[in-house]
C-alpha cells in the first residue's frame, strides 16, 4: 500500500500535482493559456495520461496544445 504524504495525498498524487503545476507554468510562459485557466475533468484526465506515459510537463503541453497532423 502506498504511503500518504503529510498533505494526505499519495506519492503518485503528489507527483502528478507537481507535474501539472509545471505543465501549467510552461503553458503560461509560452502563451498557450492565460490565467486564470480552469482545468476541466476531461483535461485533467488527458494530462494524467501524459504523465502516466512519462512525458515531461513541457512535452505534455506541446502534445496538448500542438497542431494535430
Amino acid at each position: 500500500m502506498a504511503e500518504d504524504t503529510p498533505q494526505g495525498l499519495s506519492q503518485n498524487e503528489l507527483e502528478l500535482r507537481t507535474w501539472m503545476l509545471a505543465w501549467y507554468d510552461h503553458a503560461v510562459s509560452v502563451g498557450f493559456v492565460r490565467p486564470p485557466f480552469t482545468l476541466s475533468d476531461a483535461t485533467a484526465e488527458r494530462l494524467e495520461g501524459y504523465f502516466k506515459v512519462g512525458l515531461t510537463p513541457v512535452e505534455g503541453a506541446e502534445a496538448f496544445f500542438g497542431v494535430t497532423h
